[in-house]
């Protein structure tokens, strides 16, 4: 997770370096874009507020089950129940969270399966929470850059059109001016939808591991 915090962090800084290094500044190419960039400013703040709350909030879940599928395992093969048990009381993995719901003795397969089911949709939904506003940012900031290069396109054609004299400066100008929003749409659009997808693959991960414990525990006979 940290690691996607960092490439978040240093991806702006980039973008910040290389505006610098050119002609014109990063505040030029915003006042370029007109009132379109604002919006896509508003749009930018908003997915680095979710992606850092949901990176934050992926960390504390502790999805990665790297470590807690070989402790299960081996606790596994000694056919323990009460060890089993504490095992999914004392353990922080969210796995292990869900499954303490339902695991105890006297119980049937069908009201554990049900307890656990019941765990697994309540974390779900508060990992997924905000995902399809993220899911939004990533379609509509590049049609907004989209948007305000077409009206940056009209209003540099405008021009030509006003002009007695056409020259490659007065074209090149106005493209050059349109085509800034959709740079930016795209630019925020691109990490957007690869953290979407990532996200998504976490919480997939997760019930595809609740599910492969949950049929490890039925398949050695440990809920009867």
């Amino acid at each position: 997770m940290k690691k996607f915090v960092t490439l978040i962090f240093l991806f702006f800084p980039v973008i910040l370096l290389g505006a610098e290094r050119s002609s014109t500044s990063l505040w030029d190419l915003f006042k370029m874009g007109g009132i379109w960039m604002w919006f896509l400013l508003a749009l930018s703040v908003l997915s680095l507020w979710l992606i850092l709350e949901k990176l934050y909030i992926f960390h504390r879940k502790k999805l990665n089950t790297r470590f807690f599928f070989p402790q299960f395992e081996t606790l596994l093969k000694k056919n323990n129940f009460d060890k089993i048990e504490d095992f999914f009381f004392r353990s922080d993995h969210l796995v292990c969270k869900v499954l303490n719901k339902g695991f105890r003795k006297k119980i049937s397969m069908a009201e554990f399966e049900g307890r656990v089911e019941r765990a697994v949709t309540i974390e779900v939904n508060e990992l997924g929470n905000g995902l399809n506003i993220l899911a939004t940012i990533g379609s509509v900031a590049p049609l907004i850059g989209f948007l305000g290069t077409v009206a940056g396109m009209i209003r540099a054609f405008g021009n030509i059109a006003a002009a007695d004299e056409v020259s490659a400066q007065l074209v090149a100008g106005g493209i050059y001016t349109a085509l800034t929003t959709t740079a930016y749409g795209l630019i925020i659009a691109i990490p957007t939808i690869a953290l979407y997808n990532f996200f998504i693959h976490k919480i997939d991960s997760f019930v595809s591991d609740t599910e492969k414990t949950v049929n490890l525990i039925l398949n050695n006979d440990l809920i009867k």
